[in-house]
């Protein structure tokens, strides 16, 4: 297996994942790690988006040493030694981005409770190695200058794709979130569009649909999308028969 294919199922990984384990070096006990349950999302470049409130440990911890860890993990399968299980290592900082804030809070709507509460900010975690464990004997380590991806035309490319399929497919969506997740949604909105892959939210639920293959361009997520729905199609005819 290639370089490129260990890198799409990492971050396949980090994108089906919706929180992780974040390790700051405490402030309060000298020498030792602390570990806290953080939600997060990653950008289309590969690094972490986090968003913690300025009172709490971990963020003071940061303020202290801004190298930090996030390890993520398939939390549906029972076997964790077995489960693939991404940790990424990088220098947290402030950052104040209308895109990333809008990104953010359409994957947590819960959040935005927190704007007024607890002097919330957002915080990016910028990549610098990565230790990938896919099951036994897939362990690597991936460099940044592999794992992370030039976006800087992606976001306008992004925001076309969501805004096409919530316009003109929201059949399309409502077959392919039945298909992968068994979800017969009223309501279906895409959320984003990446290279690995769309959120959608269907009803007050929010997936994370995988492409097959990376995609880099409006043209190879259309055409992934349209084969999802085929497929989707193509599974409901032959439930009804």
């Amino acid at each position: 297996m290639k370089l490129e294919q260990y890198i799409f199922d990492a971050k396949t990984l980090v994108r089906q994942q919706h929180s992780g384990v974040l390790s700051t070096h405490s402030q309060s006990v000298q020498g030792y790690p602390f570990g806290s349950v953080v939600p997060y999302f990653m950008t289309t470049e590969g690094n972490l988006i986090i968003y913690i409130s300025q009172i709490a440990q971990h963020t003071r911890n940061i303020k202290g040493n801004t190298k930090v860890s996030m390890t993520m993990f398939d939390s549906g399968q029972n076997d964790s030694q077995a489960a693939g299980r991404v940790t990424l290592l990088g220098d947290a900082e402030l950052i104040d981005n209308e895109d990333v804030t809008a990104q953010y809070l359409r994957l947590f709507p819960q959040a935005k409770g927190y704007q007024q509460t607890h002097d919330f900010m957002f915080y990016q975690i910028k990549a610098e190695r990565i230790r990938y464990i896919g099951g036994f004997g897939k362990i690597f380590w991936i460099n940044k200058s592999d794992w992370l991806s030039l976006a800087e035309q992606w976001h306008h490319a992004s925001n076309e794709i969501v805004q096409h399929m919530n316009d003109d497919h929201q059949d399309a969506m409502s077959l392919i979130v039945a298909h992968q997740f068994g979800l017969r949604a009223k309501k279906v909105i895409m959320l984003s569009a990446f290279f690995e892959g769309v959120h959608i939210q269907a009803d007050d639920h929010i997936v994370y649909c995988p492409f097959d293959q990376l995609c880099t361009t409006a043209k190879q997520v259309r055409e992934q999308l349209v084969a999802d729905t085929h497929a989707a199609r193509a599974a409901s005819t032959l439930t009804v028969a």
